[in-house]
């Protein structure tokens, strides 16, 4: 599932029209050029975009093809470290609205924080598969051990 560049809440428009001017309109076309380390190395030189920035882009790309993702909390999940659905998915969706609740309380976050209720459908039918896509499973994969989930 591709998403445009510019439906991304956390990025910057003059990001957005510099992504373009380097041909990335969507998230298919920033994975496949964040996946060559080259291309990558060429992309941050081309757009003066810094590396750390397309990063935040990544991770925002990869948690934004989640089933039921609302990218309005892309940011929020970003910020407590969670860069992909491997990360989001080692934790249960009560222990994932705790961390985020305990974060926004820390920080002042520039998104929202989802609900609990907004979390649980990420879970359902979905795991991580070793390629980073999605597969269907009939129970949410999680990791049920606490000590598992590092507060920033």
């Amino acid at each position: 599932m591709s998403l445009k560049m510019s439906e991304f809440h956390g990025i910057d428009p003059k990001h957005v029209a510099t992504l373009s001017g380097a041909g990335i309109e969507n998230t298919d076309d920033l994975m496949k050029i964040w996946a060559d380390k080259e291309k990558r190395a060429g992309l941050v030189a081309s757009t003066g975009i810094p590396e750390a920035q397309f990063m935040k882009f990544a991770a925002m790309a990869r948690l934004g093809r989640v089933k039921g993702m609302d990218l309005r909390h892309l940011d929020a999940l970003v910020a407590a470290g969670i860069d992909g659905p491997k990360r989001l998915f080692r934790h249960t969706p009560e222990t994932l609205a705790k961390h985020l609740g305990d974060l926004a309380a820390e920080r002042k976050l520039g998104s929202p924080v989802p609900t609990l209720a907004e979390i649980r459908p990420w879970f359902v039918d979905q795991k991580p598969a070793t390629n980073g896509t999605m597969e269907s499973t009939s129970e949410p994969v999680v990791d049920p051990t606490p000590e598992t989930i590092v507060a920033k």
